[in-house]
């Protein structure tokens, strides 16, 4: 099942996970669940920024900060990534906004 995260869609981290950074990636490890996930610098600086929650807007915004990508590309990118984290149970949606 693929959990919809829009804009206003506020999310965190779901649960403590070990993770380590191994050169410009980041392996986090999910013992519960017995799963190791590899992420990219970018994946990794959205692991980073969900320390505390935010919206997927305030997440974009701030990616756009570090990187040249356009708003669209960026929100299509980072709702794509954290459905999947989301359904793996490494992020929660705390709250969807209505509008």
């Amino acid at each position: 099942m693929v959990t919809r995260v829009s804009g206003d869609t506020v999310v965190r981290r779901g649960k403590d996970v070990m993770f380590s950074r191994l050169d410009d990636e980041l392996l986090a490890i999910d013992a519960e669940a017995g799963y190791c996930y590899s992420m990219n610098e970018t994946a990794g600086l959205v692991w980073d920024l969900l320390a505390s929650a935010m919206t997927v807007d305030a997440v974009c915004a701030r990616l756009r900060e570090e990187f040249s990508v356009d708003a669209g590309t960026c929100a299509r990118e980072v709702t794509a990534l954290l459905e999947s984290l989301v359904d793996a149970g490494l992020v929660k949606v705390d709250v969807v906004g209505v509008g």
